[in-house]
């Protein structure tokens, strides 16, 4: 038995293999396969299958799946009908969801005592900075879809305004884009304000050790249920290796402006939620990566948030990147 029914992959596949350009209905894809709406539609329900095995390859080639997809597909609808010999163990323990964070075990490792927040923003040297009052910054704008939701990016009055829209059944998440590298040691805070959501596991994040879309680390807000996480995953979502589950996070105040915050000394991290520290890692850092905001938005919902004054400090008497000068063989500062 796979960890996806016929109904739950039939609504993520339907989602991931649309095309942003021209979006296919249900009645579309009843039209493809040659059955009425209201079979699709109980199809979607969870409350029949596909009777055939012709029904139910006409329906893997109007979504357009890949062998292994639609090997996944056919075995939680009768496992006779595999096509494409994926083994039974590799679909029984697939994994297509991008972020199953619930399933990932964590360890939380004992730190060193940090430098108090006052300290540092009193003492350290400010090397990025911005308000959001133009984009000379060079953030993403615009409008971008990934099949999974569609993300406006854009500036107004001195915040960094992120609209997500979800297209999917479960969690999408999607980041602002930033040209903001990443400090062997730094500090990095920002106020973000909900300024919408369609759900309680609806929020924001710091995003940080961020190469591309596929390999990043996120500190997770969840406004709504006063929750904190930090999870990062290298390939792109198959595997979230989690720091920090759903950690309480009282400081919190939904509504407003929040000082979300990362405190990184090498591969030992500190996250603070207003000033409180919410909890503590030590966790891999790569030789160069981005620091960014991000949003999450559930269950086919929008959602909005509002970012203000993006401050990233370093120790006064410290070069920003030494393994990177390192690497490449030159200064960079």
């Amino acid at each position: 038995m796979t960890n996806y029914t016929f109904a739950d992959l039939l609504h993520i596949f339907y989602r991931f293999h649309q095309d942003p350009e021209q979006r296919k209905t249900q009645e579309d894809l009843a039209h493809e396969v040659g059955v009425a709406l209201r079979t699709i539609n109980n199809w979607f329900a969870g409350e029949y299958v596909p009777r055939s095995r012709a029904l139910a390859d006409r329906l893997v080639q109007s979504l357009g799946l890949t062998t292994f997809q639609a090997d996944l597909m056919l075995y939680s609808i009768n496992p006779k009908w595999v096509r494409y010999g994926t083994p039974p163990e590799v679909l029984e323990s697939a994994e297509v969801v991008r972020y199953r964070e619930e399933d990932i075990p964590y360890a939380i490792a004992d730190l060193q005592p940090a430098p108090s927040i006052a300290q540092i923003e009193s003492e350290w040297r400010v090397v990025f900075h911005d308000t959001f009052e133009h984009n000379y910054r060079r953030w993403g704008l615009g409008t971008t879809n990934d099949g999974t939701g569609e993300i406006e990016r854009r500036m107004e009055d001195g915040r960094y305004v992120l609209t997500l829209r979800s297209f999917f059944h479960g969690n999408v998440f999607m980041g602002g884009d930033s040209h903001c590298f990443a400090p062997d040691m730094y500090y990095l805070s920002v106020y973000a304000t909900m300024i919408q959501r369609g759900t309680e596991e609806d929020g924001y994040a710091l995003i940080f050790e961020e190469v591309s879309d596929g390999c990043h680390a996120v500190f997770r807000i969840r406004e709504a249920q006063l929750q904190a996480s930090v999870v990062q995953t290298f390939n792109g979502g198959d595997r979230f290796n989690v720091y920090l589950r759903r950690a309480s996070a009282t400081a919190l105040r939904p509504g407003v402006a929040n000082k979300i915050a990362i405190l990184a000394i090498h591969h030992d991290h500190w996250f603070y939620i207003n000033n409180q520290l919410i909890g503590q890692c030590t966790m891999p850092r790569l030789v160069s990566s981005r620091l960014d905001v991000g949003i999450i938005a559930a269950g086919e919902q929008a959602a909005i948030c509002h970012f203000r004054n993006f401050q990233v400090f370093v120790p006064q008497a410290t070069r920003m990147y030494p393994r990177l000068e390192q690497l490449i063989g030159m200064p960079l500062e």
